[in-house]
């Protein structure tokens, strides 16, 4: 009897060929010019300041201030420049009731070589004790006045400058874009009138948008949301439209990056 075999079944073999790795794209330079600074340190100064380190605090003139702390400053300064930086006090002085300082800030390389110097004036109201003309801690005005100082300094690099520019700006100007300044006490023009009293009548869109982006039924429940979310603090929605809108964008772009 014959058995056929049978053929032998042949494996089949495979070759796993190993992709390219992507080149990585290059990284646009950030300024025209080389500079002292990496991509990354330059793109954590320029950067947008985070909504939940603004805050605002009433200004003279009416209206509200937008700021960020001296600790929030020193702490993107230690984390950008890794400690590698100084602060000093140049000059100080009084000028009736306010201090002033001229501040210098440095920031060094890694041998500890000056590499970047800006240099700005910081002041402070000087606060007196209850019915009298006796300071109550000459050295916390003064204080005050170098941490506005390094603010400054520092908004000069392009940390906070969204927040300080604008608010040097407005301090500058005497009239734009419907911006009056308080008036100062040796100013004998008298004031304009406001812009805002012509629109009063008018709807206001942006702050509705703001409302009705807040929980709450009542104002003061939607300011205790706002306060929650985005550490920005009001009293009530006695604000323009401009102020509205900006107070809007803050929100909304705190909720994206969450």
């Amino acid at each position: 009897m014959l058995i056929k075999k049978m053929p032998k079944k042949t494996k089949k073999i495979t070759y796993k060929v190993k992709a390219k790795p992507k080149a990585k794209p290059k990284t646009k330079a950030l300024t025209l010019i080389k500079t002292p600074m990496s991509n990354a340190q330059l793109l954590m100064v320029l950067q947008k300041t985070p909504a939940n380190h603004i805050y605002q605090r009433k200004a003279k003139g009416g209206g509200y201030w937008d700021y960020v702390t001296g600790v929030y400053i020193k702490k993107s300064l230690n984390y950008i420049f890794g400690w590698m930086w100084d602060f000093q006090i140049v000059d100080k002085g009084k000028e009736g009731d306010l201090v002033w300082v001229q501040g210098r800030l440095t920031i060094k390389n890694k041998q500890g070589n000056p590499m970047i110097i800006k240099e700005q004036f910081g002041r402070a109201d000087v606060k007196f004790k209850r019915n009298s003309k006796v300071p109550l801690d000459y050295g916390n005005d003064l204080k005050a006045a170098a941490t506005d100082a390094l603010k400054k300094c520092a908004s000069e690099l392009g940390i906070a400058s969204d927040i300080y520019g604008k608010n040097e700006f407005r301090d500058i100007q005497k009239q734009d874009k419907g911006f009056i300044p308080p008036k100062e006490e040796n100013d004998n023009v008298p004031e304009p009138r406001k812009p805002e009293a012509k629109l009063k009548d008018q709807p206001s869109k942006k702050l509705d948008e703001l409302k009705n982006a807040l929980n709450g039924k009542t104002d003061k429940e939607k300011l205790v949301d706002l306060k929650k979310r985005s550490h920005i603090i009001m009293k009530n929605f006695d604000i323009t439209e401009k102020h509205a809108g900006i107070i809007l964008a803050q929100l909304l772009n705190l909720e994206i990056k969450m």
